[in-house]
């Protein structure tokens, strides 16, 4: 079942989001297995928030702790809270 996956890190920003992507995907012709849209801008209150959309929660979790986790501790940037939820419905044109 496809997620929609909702991550915020009050101490990040636009600088620390970028050097984590381009450390983590470094190739956008070859995203990783099962994501299947992402976004991100700056939160509405400060911080950096992240939306993607992946095709299970499965793929999430392992891109997650053996990617995204281990290049944000090298970079040393702060924690964020991550919500996942089933997603219901989408419309990627």
């Amino acid at each position: 079942m496809a997620v929609l996956v909702q991550n915020y890190g009050a101490g990040w920003n636009e600088e620390l989001y970028q050097a984590t992507f381009d450390r983590a995907i470094p190739d956008r012709a070859k995203p990783p297995a099962g994501l299947v849209a992402h976004i991100a801008a700056p939160g509405e209150n400060g911080g950096w928030q992240v939306v993607d959309v992946w095709e299970s929660e499965a793929e999430f979790r392992q891109f997650v702790e053996g990617t995204l986790m281990p290049v944000a501790q090298e970079l040393g940037a702060p924690p964020f809270d991550t919500s996942v939820v089933e997603l219901y419905n989408s419309l990627i044109p």
